[in-house]
C-alpha cells in the first residue's frame, strides 16, 4: 500500500512499571498512518465513528502526515508523529485495552483497540473455514499470546474536526 514515506526508525513502547519483560514474547510492527476521508455521507460517516479503520468501498481519503499520537495500555505506553512503525509488543497471558488519541492543530480522534490471540484466522462461513478457525483459535489459546495487530499491516486512523 502506498503512503506517505515514514522518516523515522521505528518506535519503540515503553513498559510501564509492574509489567516484567519475561510477559513479553515479541513485536508486531505495524505502520500506523492518519487521514481525513473526502466528503462522505452521513452514514459513512457513523460507520467510520463506530470503526475508524473500515474504508468503505469507493470512498477516497487523504493521508494526514505529522499528526502526534498516543498510545496507552496498563503495561505501556508510546507517543509519536504519523506515519510511524511502532513496535507493539507481544504478551503472554491477556493485555489491557490499547487506547490510541491523534491530532493536529484542527483534528483528532481517539479510540480503543482490544488485543486478540495472536495468530487467531477468521475462518469463512464454509464448514472447513469454520473448521480451520475453530482449530487455529484452539491451538493459539494453548499458547495464550496475545497482540493488538500483524506486520505488515497500515492502520489507519481516521482524523475529525474538533
Amino acid at each position: 500500500m502506498q503512503g506517505a514515506p515514514v522518516k523515522q526508525p521505528p518506535v519503540t513502547v515503553s513498559l510501564k512499571n509492574g509489567t516484567t519483560a519475561e510477559r513479553v514474547v515479541g513485536y508486531t510492527e505495524p505502520v500506523i498512518r492518519t487521514f481525513v476521508p473526502e466528503e462522505i455521507s452521513e452514514d459513512l460517516k457513523h460507520q467510520y465513528a463506530t470503526n475508524p479503520n473500515s474504508k468503505p468501498v469507493g470512498v477516497q481519503r487523504t493521508e494526514i502526515s505529522g499528526a502526534t499520537c498516543a498510545i496507552d495500555t496498563a503495561e505501556f505506553s508510546a507517543q509519536f508523529q504519523t506515519p510511524a512503525i511502532v513496535r507493539l509488543p507481544k504478551f503472554h497471558g491477556k493485555p489491557s485495552k490499547l487506547r490510541m488519541t491523534c491530532k493536529t492543530p484542527e483534528l483528532s480522534t481517539q479510540f480503543t483497540h482490544t488485543p486478540a490471540l495472536d495468530g487467531v484466522i477468521v475462518g469463512g462461513a464454509s464448514v472447513a473455514g469454520l473448521v480451520a478457525a475453530a482449530v487455529t483459535a484452539g491451538v493459539a489459546a494453548s499458547k495464550n499470546n496475545w497482540s493488538y495487530s500483524g506486520n505488515d499491516i497500515n492502520v489507519w486512523v481516521n482524523l475529525a474536526e474538533k
